[in-house]
């Protein structure tokens, strides 16, 4: 078996995240509503999906998706975490920057934290209660599932942990339970260090979100620089750190819209086209990461901008609705990471495979898309939904 572990880390489980980047359900929602960057949430929550599933028959030794050796657009594939992070403080700034420039009290702090805690919080626990009956019954069942890789995702001295969001602060020297959650706990403490930003961060003063954005994206790469691999899959350990960076840089890029800088360029359908096979190129050729942070800021500014071409294929129907539950996706192809990642061996050893077949390959990736596009249905439906009834509901 390919070495899965690694000086007690799990090799290649940078996940991203699906961010809380949508119509906020409280009163800010009646500012208008960027609809064409819910497609490329669901873009971004499908690209880290095929990036999972890749992960689990390589490193499973049954096949790859895509020959590492010809693309590595799956292998780079938890770049996409870095996408949402800046979509994240994009959209928050413009929805919330306004709001505490005016009145920086705490009444709207607290109208502000419990808005984006029941956006998240209530599917982030219920994944969490779905792995620890899987753990129990799986392990009661089928012991001999129990590898090393068992003991680092399921560790009950992480669970706690994972319950309070701690999943990004090197608590732990390893991803567990829900691995993609990491960025979510990353999530929730920017929001609070947000708080600050939205107060510095405005259409005022320009030059200083400039300096703003110059800063953080130095720090990134100084964060880049400074792990073992060198590049921008960093999560358990120091992911708030890159969650922070990147979300400040989305927050500093809110108000280059705001200034319509480049507006005219940036809505024509064929800078549209450059940015996304720019994108393409990055994740292909395995170039420097840090190339991918101005790229997705060009391509949310192309979205927002663009009303020919490029915004009618984003608000196509199917799109919308991938984007509306792409939270969702996100949080439970995670938990159904788990489940191939345990049961998919087991089949392949009762049934004397060794390598997955393209058809097998096919059927495999088919199964695992359909299993979690399902259950992000449901869990949208009645855990998400009901999440955010409960915020506005509460006083």
């Amino acid at each position: 078996m390919r070495s899965i572990i690694h000086q007690g880390r799990i090799i290649s489980m940078a996940t991203v995240s699906q961010f809380s980047v949508e119509a906020p359900s409280d009163a800010a929602s009646v500012q208008s509503y960027f609809s064409t960057l819910t497609a490329l949430r669901a873009v971004a929550a499908i690209w880290v999906m095929l990036f999972h599933i890749d992960v689990i028959v390589y490193y499973r030794e049954l096949g790859t998706l895509l020959p590492k050796e010809f693309s590595g657009l799956l292998t780079q594939g938890y770049l996409w975490v870095d996408f949402f992070f800046i979509l994240s403080g994009f959209v928050l700034m413009h929805v919330y920057g306004a709001r505490f420039e005016q009145r920086l009290s705490r009444q709207t702090i607290s109208s502000y934290l419990k808005a984006r805690f029941f956006r998240i919080y209530p599917l982030h626990l219920f994944t969490l209660v779905l792995l620890a009956i899987f753990a129990g019954v799986v392990g009661a069942l089928l012991p001999q599932v129990m590898d090393a890789s068992w003991v680092n995702y399921f560790d009950e001295q992480a669970f706690l942990s994972n319950v309070l969001m701690l999943n990004a602060v090197g608590v732990h020297d390893t991803l567990s339970w829900n691995i993609v959650a990491w960025s979510i706990g990353a999530e929730w403490w920017v929001y609070i260090a947000a708080i600050m930003l939205f107060f510095t961060v405005n259409l005022k003063h320009p030059l200083r979100t400039l300096l703003v954005a110059m800063v953080n994206f130095v720090a990134l790469a100084l964060l880049m620089y400074s792990s073992d691999k060198q590049n921008l899959d960093i999560t358990f350990d120091r992911g708030l750190l890159r969650c922070l960076f990147e979300f400040s840089i989305g927050a500093c890029l809110y108000v280059f819209y705001q200034r319509g800088i480049a507006q005219s360029a940036l809505s024509l359908n064929r800078i549209a086209l450059i940015t996304l096979v720019a994108v393409i190129a990055v994740l292909h050729w395995r170039l420097n990461d840090l190339l991918i942070i101005p790229l997705f800021c060009l391509l949310i500014l192309t979205a927002v901008y663009n009303r020919s071409h490029f915004y009618h294929l984003l608000m196509t129907p199917a799109l919308q609705y991938l984007g509306k539950i792409s939270y969702s996706i996100y949080m439970m192809h995670g938990v159904c990471f788990m489940l191939y990642w345990f049961l998919l061996p087991e089949l392949a050893i009762a049934f004397e495979i060794q390598q997955l077949s393209i058809p097998l390959l096919m059927l495999y990736t088919a199964s695992f898309l359909t299993l979690t596009l399902i259950s992000a249905a449901l869990s949208f439906r009645f855990i998400e939904v009901p999440g955010r009834v409960l915020f506005r509901a509460r006083p």
